[in-house]
């Protein structure tokens, strides 16, 4: 199982990076179910966050399968937190850093650098932050999810 994920984000990234060459649905009849969206089609929501996300399988938040995009803004933040589904995620675009731990500690944090792919076992405390140039993730998953905050977010006022 673990190597199916790995040649699908392989694939995924492949994908993306190549998109420019691909002709387009417009272009060519494409058979009933089957998907094509340039990166430039790719319909981002703004989260609580503050960062944007875009679902491209599925849904998080509903039973099955989820594959999902998250744009993270330069120099932020994600506090310690955890999630009751195994996910894996793959570094699409920057600079992302990931530590383990139930605070946010930036001794504990691992840079992974675009192509970089990591897993967030059920309910495996963690937290993250990217640089100057931001990052966008993918994450596969089987939903529903949900996160719990293991801390306060100093930046959170309410």
């Amino acid at each position: 199982m673990k190597s199916f994920i790995k040649l699908f984000f392989c694939s995924c990234v492949a994908f993306f990076s190549m998109s420019g060459s691909i002709l387009s649905a417009a272009d060519i009849q494409l058979p009933p179910g089957v998907m094509n969206i340039p990166p430039e089609k790719i319909k981002w929501e703004k989260t609580a966050s503050g960062r944007e996300q875009s679902f491209l399988m599925g849904n998080p938040n509903k039973p099955g399968p989820y594959l999902y995009l998250v744009k993270w803004t330069p120099f932020d933040k994600a506090y310690a937190h955890k999630h009751p589904e195994d996910r894996y995620g793959m570094v699409i675009a920057g600079l992302h850093y990931i530590g383990y731990d139930t605070k946010f500690d930036e001794s504990k944090l691992h840079a992974h650098p675009v192509g970089s792919y990591f897993t967030e076992p059920a309910n495996t405390p963690h937290f993250g932050k990217t640089n100057a140039e931001g990052a966008i993730l993918l994450f596969y998953g089987i939903g529903p999810t949900g996160s719990t905050p293991l801390e306060k977010d100093p930046r959170d006022t309410k």
